[in-house]
């Protein structure tokens, strides 16, 4: 089920019209430190339609800032940071999906999880929140271009947020979009990138599935706990007057079920929340990621063809457009020659990355579930040996 397609052979071929951007990138001297730690904490805000998340910003150990975020806050440093000049050839980290906070929606979401016919609203998950846009945070600190962006640094610093700049997605944006994604089935001039480019559109869809997959067991958890808990309510209104003996003795084996019952509704809602929380996320995470990785190759393929593009044009280019096309083919070159540069590099370390979480993730997953199995066990076997030394 959790496939983790390890792909990390590298080769490097001649590039567009036999310019050498096959040259791997230098490791750097010496690892990136981030500049600050950040965490989010357990005060959030919620204000009608407004939620207000609270960071700590510490530097060597000592905490510098208590900031209020908005989730739009958020948003725009995303947009910021994947619009950067700087950002061509990286993987930008993922933002999270945004949690339903109307009552609408939360209506709309929790019939999707917990069923159609479910009446239970899912609470607010802030908490979820929280841990999802603190290690959104702590990828961008810790990618060595990223973490020098000035605005990740202003939106850490400033006590009140960068002003927001509503960002407006026109027809001609739409279409270049549209035309851009017709670039991604040109075929690619190094052997290296275009192996990540089939390896991207087989894995993107399984670990899609996977994580909804994984969602469904969440969500299924989730309908047992509450399922349980309508047992604990009908057993607790199960009683009969102790005037009989097996009236009396009716009522304590209710009771010792009910207990049990009651004890396995928390466990199983607590197993749910904490699955949730790990390897739920984890999935959810590199899911959001892999199409961060899609979309910075196709990017690099845009480039790609636009250099070609520029190499027929200078070579049918009449003399006296010889030295505009001539730089405008300069321009394309250097262009797609560090984007693939830092492509290369940001893959290496992507993949690596992306191995090691995941492969750590299920083993704590793993391990977890023979714990809980083993919790569950004693449960129900103390409930049973309770009843056995009644000698009814």
């Amino acid at each position: 089920m959790f496939y983790t397609g390890s792909r990390l052979t590298m080769q490097d071929e001649d590039s567009v019209s036999g310019a050498s951007s096959g040259a791997s990138s230098p490791e750097p001297e010496a690892p990136f430190i981030p500049k600050f730690k950040v965490r989010l904490t357990d005060n959030v805000n919620k204000d009608g339609d407004s939620v207000k998340f609270t960071l700590q910003v510490s530097q060597n150990g000592l905490t510098l800032h208590m900031l209020e975020r908005e989730f739009e806050d958020f948003e725009y440093l995303d947009h910021c940071v994947s619009t950067g000049q700087s950002s061509h050839g990286l993987i930008i980290p993922p933002i999270p999906q945004r949690s339903a906070i109307d009552p609408f929606t939360a209506e709309i979401q929790s019939k999707r999880l917990m069923g159609k016919g479910s009446k239970t609203l899912i609470a607010d998950e802030f908490h979820k929140d929280c841990q999802q846009l603190q290690k959104y945070l702590e990828l961008l600190l810790s990618h060595p271009v990223l973490g020098k962006n000035e605005k990740l640094h202003d939106f850490l610093t400033q006590k009140n947020p960068p002003p927001r700049t509503k960002v407006k997605r026109g027809l001609m944006s739409k279409l270049s979009d549209s035309f851009d994604a017709r670039k991604s089935t040109y075929p690619d001039s190094e052997e290296f990138f275009q192996k990540e480019r089939d390896w991207v559109a087989k894995y993107q869809p399984a670990i899609a599935n996977t994580s909804e997959a994984f969602n469904k067991i969440i969500c299924a958890q989730l309908r047992i706990s509450h399922q349980l808990e309508q047992m604990v309510t009908a057993l607790k209104v199960s009683t009969y007057p102790n005037d009989q003996l097996h009236h009396k003795q009716f009522n304590n084996i209710n009771a010792i079920f009910l207990d049990c019952v009651d004890k396995m509704k928390n466990e199983t809602e607590d197993k749910g929340n904490k699955e949730d929380m790990s390897l739920g996320t984890t999935l959810s995470l590199w899911h959001r990621y892999i199409q961060a990785e899609s979309n910075m190759l196709l990017e690099r393929t845009c480039l790609m063809v636009d250099y070609q593009s520029c190499n027929r044009a200078l070579d049918k280019a009449k003399p006296n457009r010889k030295e505009a096309a001539e730089k405008a083919k300069k321009e394309a070159e250097v262009a797609f020659e560090e984007c693939s540069d830092a492509a290369r590099q940001e893959i290496k370390h992507f993949q690596r990355q992306r191995v090691q979480e995941i492969k750590d993730c299920v083993e704590r997953y793993a391990a977890f579930q023979l714990t809980s199995a083993r919790t569950t066990l004693n449960t129900l076997s103390l409930a049973f040996n309770q009843i056995k030394a009644m000698n009814l």
